[in-house]
């Protein structure tokens, strides 16, 4: 993955501004960008990044001592990943022999780019991605077949584990449409999922559940929680002409909040989408991550593009921002 501060060379591009608590906007045109590679991971997921298919990386993890970017950067910061012949199946995992995609997408790119910046004010945080977009989601029609275009961020700024490995820490082999994924039938009868009306397995953060079925203890959980362990997920979804902000969590499961505390908007032009997602800096939502200027915080970023759904999308590795603070992404202070 690339990460790494660029200067605008175009005389013009087009820009989205979220109005601040103040009513002012945000001038992106002043705030730096981020280049960050995403690549296609197939059925990668956390069981693969611990085991023997993963070989010596594996063990490594096991140990905490080495993060993705580590192994995965060359010196020159380009993307070490065979990502096209995840996408198309030409490769398989090293012991096992199982396909990284066992459902191949022969002239699918395994690698794309997007653009990240941030800005902050007294209240609120505005991240803003941007990409190379048919913008299919634009034209789908509500109630159309097919699934909207979606960014989503995952958000930690504790968890020692998401700070290395990002959203993988919450990728596992038994989530739906994984390759041992259990039945409908079985995820059904389950009680904890029987008394939600489930019948699929959600992301899990790895220290909250050992399996699908099989959730630590009440206190276990709760000590986690304690030391930061909950996910915080921001979401936005493009159908038609409008931009779906979604506000969610990660934990012992992947849920929605009833109160959404997020804004989104967005637009598509000259081939790319652009969104920008607001959310207050301080929340009194348990579910949610809390913010403050001096803080870096962990994001993993998720782009489907044109109609991906679910495992089917481009992830990057864990990355930094941070508010008066040193990251990967150094967000903008707004002032009066």
């Amino acid at each position: 993955m690339v990460l790494r501060l660029i200067i605008p060379i175009m005389a013009f591009f087009l820009f989205f501004g979220l109005a601040t608590a103040r009513g002012a906007d945000v001038n992106w045109s002043k705030v730096s960008k981020a280049r960050v590679t995403l690549f296609y991971p197939g059925v990668a997921s956390w069981e693969f990044l611990t085991g023997d298919d993963h070989r010596l990386g594996g063990k490594e993890i096991k140990k905490g001592k080495k993060d993705c970017r580590h192994c995965h950067l060359s010196k020159e910061g380009e993307l070490d990943l065979k990502a096209d012949e995840i996408a198309s199946a030409a490769i398989r995992m090293k012991r096992s022999h199982n396909p990284f995609e066992p459902e191949p997408m022969p002239g699918k790119k395994g690698v794309m780019t997007a653009l990240l910046q941030a800005a902050y004010d007294k209240e609120f945080v505005y991240i803003r991605v941007e990409w190379d977009s048919k913008g299919t989601g634009w034209r789908k029609k509500h109630g159309e077949s097919g699934v909207p275009d979606r960014v989503s961020m995952q958000v930690n700024k504790q968890n020692p584990s998401f700070g290395k490995y990002g959203c993988f820490i919450s990728c596992h082999n038994d989530l739906n449409t994984m390759p041992q994924s259990p039945s409908a039938k079985e995820v059904g009868s389950d009680p904890y999922y029987s008394h939600l009306k489930r019948d699929d397995v959600r992301l899990y953060a790895w220290y909250a559940r050992d399996s699908w079925s099989d959730r630590k203890s009440e206190h276990e959980l709760a000590q986690r929680l304690k030391e930061g362990g909950r996910i915080d997920l921001l979401s936005a979804e493009i159908e038609g002409a409008a931009v779906s902000p979604k506000d969610g969590w990660v934990f012992d499961d992947r849920g929605w909040d009833e109160k959404n505390g997020v804004e989104a908007s967005g637009a598509w032009a000259n081939g790319k989408n652009t969104v920008t997602i607001k959310r207050r800096l301080v929340s009194a939502d348990p579910y949610d991550v809390s913010l403050a200027e001096g803080d870096t915080v962990s994001i993993g970023l998720a782009i489907h593009e044109d109609r991906a759904s679910k495992r089917k999308h481009y992830v990057s590795f864990p990355l930094t921002v941070g508010l008066g603070a040193d990251g990967d992404v150094k967000a903008l202070k707004l002032t009066e």
